[in-house]
């Protein structure tokens, strides 16, 4: 097979779309799963495209994911709103959470949205773009599974906890900022051992025993690195303690998943 075989976008979303209403989703949800996985490929970020979609069916086919669930407000105050996603798909959920931000930020001057038992939603860009499509600052950050090792720690305590910004432009483009507080995010590790990769570079990763390593095998073993040392790790404690703490969902070692 050719490894540099091109497959056109629309043709790639129709099959992600396929695959996962097979999985149980209806029409719109899949198609919204399809669109954020595609255009993560599009903008060159195939760490959170459609490689993602073996994960996604297997969190669904293990109960993980509730493909029907449309979570429920918590609180509303003021230009705060708290979510619970009820376990829902993380693309889902996040639209719904999108919608609310915007509403909020009309009402308010700003909105802040939080939510809690949802899911991976693809790459944080997807949704900051989103919001800022709508002529506002578009701010997403989430906490994910623990892989990092606190700063000089050796055991992983917070995730690669992304951050992503995205300014709207009276132009064409505006300004986006989408970066882990790692040196480089988890599925860049997924993506390299998968395709057999012989080498990653030095200061990705950490093997099991904390030991700097450029295997990508013994890297999926062992731990992910913060983005510029004590740095990375204050900035992965700060999205950990606005996503986990504030919503009252899991964080640290009580997440699952990516």
């Amino acid at each position: 097979m050719d490894p540099h075989l091109l497959i056109p976008h629309h043709s790639l979303r129709q099959f992600t779309r396929s695959i996962l209403q097979a999985a149980g989703l209806s029409p719109a949800r899949a198609d919204l799963v399809a669109e954020s996985l595609v255009a993560a490929n599009l903008r060159g970020v195939d760490s959170h495209g459609v490689h993602l979609l073996p994960h996604y069916i297997t969190q669904i086919r293990g109960g993980n994911i509730d493909v029907a669930a449309d979570g429920k407000v918590v609180s509303e105050s003021g230009a705060c709103l708290l979510y619970d996603g009820e376990r829902g798909l993380g693309q889902w959920v996040s639209a719904i959470c999108c919608g609310h931000a915007a509403r909020l930020s009309r009402e308010h001057g700003m909105g802040m949205v939080v939510a809690r038992n949802s899911n991976h939603f693809g790459a944080a860009a997807f949704w900051a773009q989103r919001i800022s499509s709508t002529g506002l600052i578009g701010i997403v950050m989430c906490n994910a599974s623990p892989s990092v090792p606190p700063w000089q720690g050796c055991e992983g305590r917070l995730g690669t906890n992304p951050i992503c910004v995205s300014v709207p432009s009276s132009g064409k483009g505006g300004w986006l900022l989408d970066m882990a507080t790692t040196t480089v995010a988890m599925n860049r590790i997924l993506k390299a051992a998968a395709s057999g990769q012989a080498a990653i570079p030095t200061g990705w990763a950490a093997d099991s025993e904390g030991v700097p390593t450029t295997d990508p095998q013994e890297a999926l073993r062992g731990l992910l690195m913060p983005l510029g040392g004590y740095k990375g790790s204050g900035l992965g404690f700060m999205i950990e303690v606005l996503c986990g703490v504030l919503s009252g969902g899991a964080m640290s070692t009580e997440v699952g998943g990516l």
